[in-house]
């Protein structure tokens, strides 16, 4: 069986039984450290960054990763009991198929780091499983404040700018704006920068970095969640190959 990695969203690492067919040549304690942590992180982002509605629970999600580090495969399911029973006492969960649609979402968009070489198994695969708890509850979602209309820009702006966008390394974007009074952009300036969990899969795409200028300048932004009269702003998109054309 393949390697399974202890790792827990939102709460304290908790590991879980694993098996192997094969040995395999010991991990340095640090780099498996650093590695779980910036797992954490990686889903840590993409899931509260997310433009979504409330979710509430936890969920078992299997990840497989490659050797270039891209999601292969992207499972959720309802987390055994013992997960449950860590929730807060009256704690009510979403429904859970959403919840399992919703991590999976996530999981084929998020930009991951580099494992270990040691973690790979024969077929060239890393396997992690990963109990997420999931605290976004509507209050904190809704458009009214300022949290989600910033997720939900950065999804406006996804979807007009980069879903359909060929990239060729793995980076953010950092949009800034300048729109007049009915939405126009007078203004905009695209530059691409390294993602911290992958500076190593950075090019400067001096191309990629044009074409998303002369897009955003074609933007109707009065069309975008939270948008004001007159208004500027910014945001981060994160890119890489295999998030090209996902929601």
């Amino acid at each position: 069986m393949p390697r399974l990695l202890p790792f827990t969203l939102l709460a304290t690492l908790a590991a879980l039984a694993g098996c192997q067919q094969r040995s395999q040549p010991a991990v340095d304690e640090q780099a498996f450290k650093t590695f779980t942590n910036d797992m954490q992180r990686a889903l840590y982002h993409s899931i509260t960054t997310a433009d979504t509605d409330e979710h509430l629970g936890v969920v078992l999600l299997t990840l497989k990763l490659d050797r270039t580090f891209a999601p292969v495969a992207c499972k959720a399911r309802r987390a055994p009991l013992k997960y449950e029973q860590q929730l807060p006492a009256g704690f009510v969960a979403s429904n859970y198929e959403a919840l399992n649609q919703f991590v999976e979402t996530q999981c084929w968009k998020t930009v991951y780091p580099e494992a270990p070489a040691q973690l790979f198994d024969e077929d060239g695969t890393l396997t992690v499983v990963a109990p997420i708890y999931l605290m976004l509850p509507g209050e904190t979602q809704s458009l009214q404040t300022e949290r989600g209309q910033y997720n939900a820009r950065k999804q406006f702006l996804w979807q007009h700018l980069l879903r359909d966008q060929p990239v060729n390394s793995i980076g953010m974007a950092m949009v800034n704006y300048q729109a007049n009074a009915q939405g126009k952009v007078d203004g905009c300036l695209v530059q691409l920068y390294p993602h911290p969990l992958r500076k190593d899969a950075f090019r400067l795409e001096g191309e990629l970095q044009a074409r998303l200028t002369q897009r955003c300048m074609a933007l109707d932004l009065s069309q975008m969640p939270g948008f004001a009269t007159g208004g500027q702003g910014d945001s981060v998109l994160d890119y890489a190959p295999w998030r090209v054309g996902r929601p």
